[in-house]
C-alpha cells in the first residue's frame, strides 16, 4: 500500500472515505485512454479498424505509444481486467475489443441510433505479458467519428475513451 493513501476507516461524517484500493497498490494496474474531437470527422473504415487514442489520462503498468501506435495498447501483467468504453461515432455501429489478435465476442456493442453514443465493457483474462489490445470499430459501412462542435465558446470533447484496470490476479 503506497504511503500517504487512506483506505479504510471514517471520515468523521458516518460517511465511509471514498477511496479506489486499486489506487493505493504499489503495483494497481489501470490506464484513461481518449480520443479528442478533431475539426473534422474522423473516417472509420470498413470492418475491423481500430480506433487510435490521441491522448491519455494516469496510466500504469500499461504502455501505449498516442504518437507511434495510437491504437495498441499492451498489458504489461498477466490477470484479470476490466474494459470499459464509451464512443460516439454519429452512427448504428457496431465497436468490440480485441484481445492478442481475437476479436472477443462478449465485448461487441451495437447501437441502432443513428446518432448515438456506444457505451459498453467486459472483464477478460490476460494469461500472457505485453498481450496487445485494441478497440476496434468492428462492423458496418465506413463510418465517422464525431467532430467538435465549432460554435464559439464550445470546448472540446471527447469522442472516444477507454478505461482499463486490473481487478485480480490470475485463478490458481
Amino acid at each position: 500500500m503506497s504511503s500517504g493513501c487512506v483506505c479504510s476507516g471514517n471520515n468523521g461524517n458516518g460517511f465511509k472515505d471514498k477511496c479506489f484500493e486499486f489506487l493505493c497498490e504499489d503495483d494497481g494496474v489501470f490506464g484513461y485512454f481518449f480520443r479528442f474531437e478533431e475539426d473534422s470527422t474522423f473516417p472509420l473504415g470498413a470492418n475491423n479498424t481500430p480506433v487510435p487514442f490521441n491522448q491519455e489520462g494516469i496510466v500504469r503498468g500499461i504502455f501505449h505509444d498516442k504518437i507511434n501506435t495510437p491504437e495498441e495498447i499492451r498489458l504489461l501483467k498477466t490477470g484479470i481486467y476490466e474494459v470499459t468504453f464509451s464512443m460516439d461515432s454519429r452512427g448504428g455501429d457496431y465497436f468490440g475489443v480485441e484481445l492478442g489478435g481475437t476479436l472477443l465476442p462478449e465485448s461487441i456493442y451495437r447501437s441502432r441510433s443513428a446518432a448515438g453514443v456506444k457505451c459498453g465493457q467486459v472483464v477478460i483474462r490476460v494469461d500472457t505479458p505485453n498481450t496487445l489490445l485494441r478497440f476496434l470499430f468492428v462492423f458496418q459501412s465506413p463510418s465517422t467519428l464525431a467532430a467538435k462542435n465549432n460554435t464559439v465558446g464550445a470546448p472540446v470533447a471527447v469522442n472516444a475513451s477507454l478505461i482499463i484496470i486490473k481487478l485480480g490476479e490470475l485463478p490458481q
